[in-house]
């Protein structure tokens, strides 16, 4: 029987038909976009560190704390994510007349950040593979540290590696947004072609978005 987390991840309908019985909370997709958080807290780590490498020897004293910002940097941006998530689907929703309470809103878009788990774990697996890879050398000038930065930048992108992380993120944020469709149908109380198109436009612009922006480094 599909209970908890996987029936958000295979019969959403069902899960959020069945939330809509209770008050909204916000403690099981806050959980959901920390732990988000700290999965890319790793990828940052890694590229924080690789940067520090960068540095000519009388910053490196710096590396630790660089490294510390980034990672908090990270945390923090798995909430970022879900808040702005959240608040573009309820605005979206008021074209088509939604009901319903920003909170409940952001309860389901947290829910629906679930597929991003296992993509943010499949992404940080990618980036240690193709970080530690690399061999940078240390720079002694800001016109080498741009240098090497643009380049390093390149390499990310155009790896072959990163472009396979790069799909695998966008297969599964459209996951999360049939999630989406089904909690904002329940949550703002909008037909299935509303919610899809409340879902469906900014998660469409944001793919096609990321995908000229690889063609653009290729």
């Amino acid at each position: 029987m599909e209970t908890g987390f996987l029936r958000v991840l295979l019969n959403p309908g069902r899960f959020f038909e069945a939330r809509m019985q209770d008050e909204p909370s916000l403690k099981i997709p806050a959980l959901i976009a920390l732990v988000i958080g700290l999965i890319g807290a790793v990828s940052a780590a890694l590229a924080a560190n690789l940067i520090v490498g960068i540095l000519p020897a009388e910053m490196q004293a710096f590396g630790p704390i660089m490294v510390a910002l980034s990672v908090v940097g990270a945390v923090i941006g798995g909430f970022l994510t879900w808040i702005v998530y959240g608040v573009v689907f309820y605005l979206f929703s008021m074209v088509f007349k939604g009901e319903g309470s920003l909170k409940r809103t952001l309860e389901v878009t947290g829910y629906g950040f679930l597929p991003q788990v296992f993509g943010g774990i499949i992404g940080a697996v990618f980036s240690y593979q193709l970080l530690s890879g690399l061999t940078i050398p240390a720079a002694t000038s800001p016109e080498q540290i741009a240098e090497i930065s643009e380049n390093l930048a390149s390499i990310l992108v155009t790896d072959p590696l990163a472009q396979i992380a790069g799909l695998a993120s966008i297969l599964f944020l459209i996951w999360s947004a049939n999630i989406w469709i089904f909690g904002m149908k329940y949550a703002r109380n909008l037909s299935t072609r509303d919610a899809a198109l409340t879902v469906g436009i900014p998660v469409g612009l944001f793919i096609l978005y990321t995908l000229v922006t690889l063609a653009g480094w290729l």
